[in-house]
């Protein structure tokens, strides 16, 4: 829980000084940051070290979005589907953390799963500083449109809630799928990170559907359709076996990923060019800072009662989701 709000927090600081030393200086602080965090994981000795370096490393990677989507933002014009692809990437990464990284913890040991996300951060690095181009802004022009408008904060206060129940559910997925699937004859690790792995593929799709109809539908209505999906599906997978615990799940991700490029897009939308770091280090405090605080809650929930809770509460948040969400589509609906 403190990795995920130190994540979070660390993109607000991002979001300020991004206009002033630009995207590029400040992926190539992210990557070689989380290389050494990675390097000292590998070697700590106890649990207070490894936590630690953990948290540090976490307060590295938050300097990523707040300076990756806004430099996507500034040099595209299909935003919602170059939101998608970014998300897609994402995804692919997401997906393949836990069954990789459960594979070298069975297998050989948990320091080189994150000896090979250090590699991975090695290479980022040397691909950004030679291939990325370095760019520079005017912001001389004073924009009238003001950073905390109605829209972008009813939806921030949506971002957070849904990032609470993000939070919550995805922490204790390989978990889950080690309870429910324990019939499977596989180590528990293995089951937990393989289904887990296969939840968030399904991310993928999901990150296509949203770009494509993030240009052509009503976002705002989208983002309230998301919102209502979800709870149905939360509150019936705990209820499942087998088969059909895997389709509903795989649904789980696939619908819980369109959220993604069409909230990106929703605060480019409301936004100019000047604020935008700013408002992306924002949202990604309230969605993995305050929205940290699900992972915590959730292992209360699951220490204490059971893995079930979990989702219901979950389900809770995303009921209390749909009150801003039905703002947000009349505010929309005020200005078309």
């Amino acid at each position: 829980m403190i990795s995920n709000f130190v994540f979070g927090f660390g993109s607000l600081f991002t979001g300020y000084i991004e206009n002033r030393y630009g995207e590029k200086k400040l992926l190539l602080l992210f990557q070689i940051g989380s290389f050494f965090s990675c390097f000292f994981i590998i070697f700590s000795q106890n649990i207070i070290s490894f936590a630690f370096f953990h948290i540090l490393l976490c307060g590295f990677m938050s300097i990523y979005h707040p300076a990756g989507l806004t430099l996507i933002s500034r040099r595209t014009s299909s935003l919602s589907k170059s939101m998608s692809y970014h998300g897609i990437a994402g995804s692919l990464g997401l997906a393949f953390g836990p069954i990789l990284s459960s594979i070298l913890t069975t297998f050989i040991n948990w320091r080189y799963a994150y000896f090979l996300v250090m590699i991975i951060f090695l290479i980022l690095f040397i691909a950004t500083y030679f291939l990325l181009e370095l760019k520079f802004y005017n912001y001389k022009i004073k924009s009238k449109r003001k950073l905390f408008n109605k829209k972008l904060i009813i939806f921030y206060l949506i971002n957070c809630l849904a990032g609470i129940a993000f939070s919550s559910f995805l922490t204790y997925m390989p978990i889950f799928f080690s309870i429910k699937l324990i019939n499977i004859n596989l180590m528990p690790i293995l089951i937990g990170g393989f289904f887990t792995t296969l939840v968030l593929l399904a991310g993928i799709p999901g990150q296509i559907v949203g770009g494509i109809i993030g240009e052509k539908y009503n976002k705002s209505l989208i983002i309230m359709i998301l919102c209502l999906l979800h709870i149905p599906l939360l509150i019936i997978i705990p209820l499942l076996k087998g088969y059909v615990l895997i389709f509903f799940t795989l649904l789980l991700g696939f619908i819980n990923f369109i959220f993604q490029p069409i909230g990106n897009s929703i605060i480019a939308d409301y936004t100019v060019s000047s604020q935008r770091g700013i408002a992306y280090g924002l949202s990604f405090f309230l969605g993995f800072g305050i929205g940290s605080f699900g992972s915590g809650i959730g292992g209360i929930l699951l220490s204490n009662w059971n893995i079930s809770l979990v989702f219901y509460f979950a389900a809770l948040v995303m009921i209390l989701s749909i009150i801003p969400s039905l703002f947000l589509l009349k505010f929309d609906k005020k200005n078309n």
